[in-house]
């Protein structure tokens, strides 16, 4: 295989959890009587950590932001979602059967995420039980994607060099974090962002169904 290591990012890339973060959006808005939010919103709210979520979200409310606001709707949203983090949620066809078979290569498997450390972990272990050699998620303390210090703190804990690996994800955030890591990057067209979008912010390789990403790995 080309590379030593596969890192990979969490919502839309292994696991379709737009479903499950919209129930709990929503949750949170009716407790701060808000009106509910669509799937397709939500989608656009994705990828830069649960603060810039909430943001997002009230941002679309016209008149409706304040920090005030905000730190509640953040509050009950974490809240609501550590309890209900499963509901919703899978991993995408072909995820699987992709991770044995990377793991029958030999390589190493990485999760790295801007959802919170907790629920990062524990949607790993229950999807992917003994798969993953390292798996981290936002904490207080270390910058989130797309600085390239949780993909480093992770290449420093197993001891594997930038150029042996490749980091794999959906977003325009993903590009960015590899780019910043100096290493290979792949994006993957069944998230949550277009082929278009993708390629509009400098994807270099793009897959269009995780049994297929192999192939760009060898």
């Amino acid at each position: 295989m080309k590379y030593r290591l596969a890192c990979f990012d969490l919502d839309g890339t292994l696991l379709d959890t737009i479903g499950g973060l919209t129930l709990s959006l929503n949750a949170a808005r009716r407790m701060n009587n808000l009106a509910p939010q669509t799937e397709e919103q939500v989608r656009t709210f994705i990828n830069n950590g649960a603060v810039k979520f909430i943001e997002r979200s009230l941002t679309a409310d016209p008149g409706k932001y304040s920090e005030e606001l905000k730190g509640k709707l953040l509050k009950d949203f974490a809240s609501y979602y550590n309890s209900h983090y499963l509901e919703n949620t899978k991993p995408y066809n072909g995820i699987n059967e992709l991770l044995i078979r990377l793991k029958s290569d030999g390589m190493s498997l990485a999760c790295i995420s801007n959802k919170d450390d907790e629920p990062s972990r524990k949607l790993i272990e229950h999807f992917f039980p003994g798969m993953f050699d390292y798996v981290s998620g936002s904490k207080e303390g270390v910058e989130r994607k797309p600085s390239p210090e949780p993909v480093l703190r992770c290449l420093y804990s197993l001891g594997i060099e930038n150029s042996d690996t490749v980091y794999i994800g959906d977003s325009d955030t993903d590009i960015l974090t590899a780019k910043n890591s100096c290493m290979d990057s792949i994006s993957c067209t069944w998230g949550y962002r277009t082929r278009e979008f993708l390629m509009e912010n400098g994807a270099t390789n793009i897959c269009t169904a995780p049994i297929d990403l192999r192939n760009f790995m060898r």
